[in-house]
């Protein structure tokens, strides 16, 4: 097994053929306490049992699921995780031991036999997205991983199934109500009501699509250096659930669910919609 304070260094490692290695390097990054444990079976993309029964679900990913209709990207999820992680010997950190209503426990990070970032390695294999957990440092690093992959199109990065949605493209958006996408757009108009800040990417609000900022959540946007109540003409991408609130609409519960893709230039160089 392992020494307790053995410690995951998150960085990419790039090896003289161009590939990427997910390796290890400052695990505070995404906290959490490390226990030794053995990996015994992938039940699905990003959920583990481990040999003592306990089930694990790696809470910073989204794989693939039954409403993508995709089954074949299902099983290369699963497939994929098997490959790196089954009977192998971890580093798995935990926020807490509370389990979520299926009784799995949530994953910060696991590092596979002391020097795989196993989280990242998925992402670089291009079978897995990612979905915003519970702290923000770890998913900004996981989310430069995931940005390399999907530039070299690798995996489902090369599937329209899986591609960023456009906001404008209200069909595309209707047709993935319930799913988890990535949605990119210029942001046309902004308002807020009821402790929530509305960003609308078209001049009808009940039609066009919507993200919806709570407040906490703006706070600690603005805490970063940016205020949401400023990016009308701005342009982001944002990743979450799709549902229907008159238009289109996807809300933000964690600030690293939304990156403002012009951040550099100044407020008043940017153009202003109608």
């Amino acid at each position: 097994m392992f020494a307790p304070g053995l410690r995951l260094v998150i960085g990419l490692v790039l090896a003289a053929s161009g590939g990427g290695s997910a390796m290890a390097a400052d695990q505070a990054l995404c906290g959490g306490k490390p226990t030794p444990v053995r990996i015994a079976e992938a039940l699905d993309g990003t959920s583990l049992k481990l040999a003592d029964g306990r089930v694990v679900r790696l809470s910073n990913l989204n794989a693939p699921m039954p409403i993508d209709g995709d089954k074949d990207a299902i099983m290369r999820a699963k497939e994929t995780l098997a490959e790196i992680a089954q009977g192998k010997d971890a580093l798995l950190y935990l926020s807490s031991e509370t389990k979520d209503r299926y009784g799995r426990l949530s994953a910060q990070s696991i590092a596979i036999g002391g020097n795989l970032w196993l989280e990242a390695e998925l992402l670089s294999r291009g079978v897995v997205r990612v979905f915003p957990g519970a702290d923000d440092k770890c998913a900004k690093a996981l989310l430069q991983y995931e940005a390399k992959v999907r530039a070299s199109k690798t995996g489902f990065w090369s599937e329209p199934k899986f591609a960023i949605l456009d906001a404008g493209n209200i069909e595309a958006l209707l047709a993935a109500e319930g799913r988890f996408v990535i949605v990119e757009g210029t942001i046309r108009r902004v308002g807020e009501a009821r402790g929530r800040v509305y960003l609308d990417f078209g001049r009808r609000f009940t039609e066009d699509f919507t993200i919806i900022v709570p407040d906490q959540i703006r706070k600690n946007l603005v805490a970063q250096g940016s205020d949401p109540k400023s990016w009308r003409g701005r342009r982001v991408r944002v990743r979450g659930i799709l549902f229907s609130w008159g238009g289109p609409a996807i809300e933000v519960n964690l600030a690293t669910a939304i990156e403002l893709l012009n951040p550099n230039i100044p407020d008043h160089n940017i153009p202003k919609s109608e």
